[in-house]
């Protein structure tokens, strides 16, 4: 004896039987499918003359991108960089031994503060023996933190939405109590993308300072190093900033996939008189074995 609930489930699965065998939409494969998205490279650089005259007509017939000392074959893009977003990063040195420079960085800062054109986000901080966001409260001067400094701010510096991010460093580069090393912050700037722009006031003939580690600095990470030793000069030298900032160029590429780590990256100019800033290494991470393996 059937009952009425197994009428209805009998027809049902009748239903099902005659639509099933009946024409219908194509049933795709159960197999699953790897999305791969292909990672890209993007390299801010700037050109000037060896005269230190800016140029502004790049093409990429001006250069030869290497990666590891082989060529690049193919750029994905390249174009001006003058209107993305720009944030900076502006990180000032108040040990004992900048002092004597101090007024000269303010004067910097307050410049900075009046012309917002330099960038879209603009924000500043002070250390010395550790970073202080109240600019009064330092417990000791005569310890100075450089690496560490920049070791804690790099990774808050490269959080939000603009395309490029810039720390700009007053300091004699002295460092008399760091963890860290020179080459720890490089790596971790070339990981993050961040340029680092140094200057150093020296008002005092006598005053020591680093020019050999702050120009390294500035070399890897695509920034560049300026010395001051008079309030003029040092406008003169945040100018020539922003205009770097804003007369760069971006070029893309795309990188070996299978190939996690750092690697090395070389500009080599074929215009005479023409040198490129840019950062000289990128950090390739690594891809799990299924998406190495669908990309070949």
């Amino acid at each position: 004896m059937f009952t009425k609930a197994g009428i209805v489930a009998a027809a049902l699965l009748t239903t099902l039987v005659a639509w099933a065998a009946g024409p219908g939409p194509e049933v795709k494969s159960s197999i699953a499918t790897y999305r791969v998205t292909t990672a890209e490279v993007h390299v801010v650089l700037t050109a000037d003359t060896d005269k230190n005259r800016p140029i502004t007509d790049v093409a990429p017939s001006d250069f030869v991108l290497l990666r590891d000392g082989s060529p690049v074959p193919n750029l994905v893009a390249f174009h001006a960089y003058q209107s993305e977003p720009i944030s900076v990063l502006v990180l000032t040195d108040v040990s004992d031994s900048m002092l004597p420079g101090l007024p000269i960085n303010r004067t910097a800062a307050e410049w900075l503060r009046q012309h917002s054109i330099l960038s879209d986000h603009l924000s500043f901080v002070d250390f010395g023996s550790k970073v202080e966001t109240d600019h009064t409260s330092f417990d000791d001067r005569h310890m100075t933190s450089l690496f560490d400094a920049l070791m804690q701010i790099l990774p808050l510096e490269r959080d939000g939405d603009a395309h490029r991010h810039v720390v700009l460093l007053f300091t004699d580069g002295l460092d008399n109590d760091s963890y860290h090393s020179l080459r720890d912050v490089i790596t971790l700037a070339q990981r993050f993308d961040i340029a680092i722009y140094c200057v150093t006031a020296h008002p005092n003939k006598n005053q020591f300072y680093r020019p050999d580690l702050l120009q390294a600095l500035c070399e890897d990470t695509g920034g560049r190093y300026y010395e001051v030793r008079k309030p003029q000069a040092m406008l003169n030298a945040m100018a020539d900033l922003n205009h770097d900032l804003r007369s760069g160029y971006e070029l893309i590429f795309r990188p070996d996939i299978a190939s996690a780590g750092l690697h090395q990256l070389s500009i080599r100019p074929t215009r005479p008189h023409m040198r490129f800033f840019y950062r000289s290494a990128y950090f390739q991470p690594a891809l799990p074995d299924d998406e190495v393996a669908m990309s070949r």
